[in-house]
């Protein structure tokens, strides 16, 4: 790791004690608590030198949270700037549990509603259907969308970086090569892997994981568990000991496991606690809360576009994507950077923001008024998702493990959030009690399915979900996660100049023209017949206490009527790859290998938008470690 220099607080220039974005520094923290005093850069033009920064990094997400902790680390004045407030302290932020009302939260949550189809009547068939479109939460808060996310925290297989080093032609994405960045990552990251207890003390969660085992091993062979005879819970509790992250290092791996959490003692923890220590620590860290970039700033006499600096507005609840949207406000503030601006805004918003900023397709961006700065014609394509469906059972009684929870009701009157302020109970994960990492077909050369059980109703992201699942405790729900999908027909448009408004955000999901033949679509309903199995095994081991299944429902028996069913309600929640980075013979790549946006100087992208295909089954851990590798890029650039 690279050696930091001596730590100071970094320059501020204080331009007023009043508005809503705070900005924070060693100087401001007391007892570990942050207090955000008013702290902010002048506005106006003039010497970009000014502010003293030498990047700047706009989103604290999984990419810019670490990135910039890490620049600050090594010496580099960093200033941060976060669209969202700080949330630390919030129940909904720190208890797992509590993931989905995170996701609708106006203090820690943007929503964002899209279109999955061409034919717009196929989304209107969707039981998850608005009037607007069909709604995607993200994360706005210090810390992005980790600060909502359900901590999952799983490494790609070995191919996916191998792939991301073919596509970009550079080795240094080698798998061999990225190992090193999963052990910087877990430097600051804590990763636990719940107690198998907390779920087998419940009967039926202890049946069904039986069933995963005995299915799983019926097809694979390799776990021997492939009987009709309940398990133990010493034996589930053997059989779900190993760390899959362990296994993902050295290769490609199929199992049943438990899944991997960043959580610390039961609390979520990422990109937020590893900003708020490096602030702390003294190292030359600024973070601006409460401001949302509405573009980059050029130099105005480079032959090149070369960026100096970023344009933000103060306050809260500014983007149209805020569930509690306030007036814009008229004026406008600048912060300039003496090397570099660093865009790590998300899939969605760094490619609105580049074009906002003159980034982009020509003609679009001159049809909206936009003056062109570099025509890069993939900035906004190419959007990837995973697809996930879920198979919904329910029981005549609620589950052990969750009868005398109350998660949606006030916390101090809910006995497992007090059992979680004590250190115990259920809430101290995210309610994914067990996976199974499978292929759907003998012929896939990869495990693509993520196939993980969760006491709730999950049936995908509408407004009041998360109330919807908080009280249904009598169901148990298989999510099925299609891994390594195949389509990159999504995009991210701009819908006019306003720097407010949410972008028109378009998945094209599965192959338009020809949807029944789809690959994912056809693995997903493999899926679907992989938990029927299971639900057959649960049939002979819990006779008296069988589960009814009542999403899809299996009144959809045919593979035609199981694929129409998951074609209408399949979503994601893992969009990426809308900046991608390529080859330059490659017209759709936005990036060079070292994160620089193509056309331009000083200008650079880490976030999810980057890949150029999804990689793994969750993105949290590679996004993390391309964080890591980016701070290693900048570094031996500046040096």
């Amino acid at each position: 790791m690279t050696a930091p220099l001596p730590r100071s607080t970094p320059p501020c220039s204080v331009a007023s004690t009043s508005g809503a974005a705070a900005c924070f520094t060693a100087a401001s923290l007391l007892g570990g608590l942050l207090l955000a005093p008013a702290c902010h850069t002048e506005t106006g033009e003039g010497d970009r030198t000014k502010d003293g920064y030498e990047y700047i990094v706009v989103g604290s997400g999984a990419g810019g949270g670490p990135l910039a902790a890490r620049l600050a680390r090594a010496g580099k004045r960093v200033l941060l700037v976060e669209a969202g407030e700080d949330v630390g302290g919030n129940a909904k932020y720190d208890v797992p549990a509590m993931h989905a009302l995170a996701t609708e939260d106006a203090d820690l949550a943007w929503w964002y509603f899209v279109q999955h189809h061409t034919d717009s009547a196929l989304d209107k068939q969707d039981s998850k259907w608005t009037n607007e479109g069909i709604l995607y939460p993200r994360g706005s808060a210090l810390g992005g969308s980790t600060a909502v996310n359900a901590m999952v925290t799983v490494l790609p297989s070995p191919s996916d970086w191998n792939r991301l080093a073919e596509l970009t032609g550079d080795a240094s994405f080698r798998a061999n090569a990225m190992g090193r960045y999963y052990d910087r990552v877990r430097e600051w990251l804590s990763v636990e892997i719940p107690d198998p207890r907390l779920a087998l003390g419940d009967r039926k969660v202890a049946t069904f994981l039986s069933a995963a085992a005995a299915t799983y091993g019926a097809g694979a062979g390799d776990t021997g568990a492939a009987t009709d005879v309940p398990m133990t819970t010493s034996g589930l509790s053997a059989l779900l000991q190993t760390d899959v992250n362990e296994r993902l290092r050295t290769g490609e791996t199929t199992g049943i496991f438990r899944l991997p959490l960043a959580t610390r003692n039961g609390r979520r923890n990422g990109p937020r606690e590893l900003i708020v220590r490096t602030v702390k620590e003294g190292y030359p860290l600024t973070v601006l809360t409460g401001a949302l970039v509405t573009r980059v700033l050029w130099d105005a006499y480079a032959v090149t576009p070369t960026a100096v600096g970023v344009e933000f507005a103060r306050g809260r609840h500014l983007y149209a994507a805020n569930l509690d949207q306030q007036a814009a406000p008229e004026g406008r503030e600048r912060a300039f950077a003496s090397s570099e601006v660093v865009l790590a805004a998300g899939a969605f918003n760094t490619p609105q923001l580049l074009m906002l900023s003159g980034v982009g397709p020509t003609d679009a961006l001159r049809t909206l008024g936009i003056t062109v700065h570099a025509d890069v014609p993939g900035v906004g394509e190419n959007l990837q998702d995973r697809y996930e469906a879920p198979i919904v059972n329910e029981f005549a009684s609620p589950l052990e493990v969750l009868a005398k929870c109350r998660l949606s009701g006030p916390p101090a009157s809910d006995p497992c959030y007090q059992e979680w302020l004590s250190g115990q109970g259920v809430y101290r994960t995210p309610g994914f009690l067990a996976s199974v990492l499978t292929r759907s077909a003998p012929e896939a050369t990869l495990a693509d399915l993520q196939i993980f059980g969760v006491p709730t109703s999950a049936r995908g992201y509408y407004p009041g979900y998360s109330k919807d699942g908080a009280d249904a405790k009598s169901t148990f729900t298989w999510l099925l996660l299609k891994a390594h999908t195949h389509n990159s027909d999504g995009t991210v448009k701009l819908v006019d100049r306003n720097p407010f408004s949410r972008p028109r955000i378009h998945f094209h999901s599965y192959d338009e023209q020809n949807p029944l033949a789809d690959p994912d679509l056809l693995a997903l309903v493999a899926g679907v017949k992989f938990v029927r199995r299971m639900e057959k095994r649960m049939e002979i081991l819990s006779p008296d206490d069988q589960p009814r299944e009542v999403w899809p429902g299996l009144a959809r028996q045919t593979d035609t009527e199981i694929a129409e069913w998951v074609r209408r309600e399949s979503w994601g929640h893992h969009a990426c790859c809308t900046v991608k980075m390529g080859l330059p013979s490659d017209a759709r790549s936005v990036l060079d290998s070292q994160f620089r946006v193509r056309g331009t100087k000083r200008l650079r992208v880490v976030d999810a938008s980057v890949f150029p295909e999804i990689p793994g089954t969750f993105i949290a851990m590679p996004l993390y470690m391309v964080a890591e590798k980016a701070a290693d890029t900048i570094l031996s650039e500046g040096q």
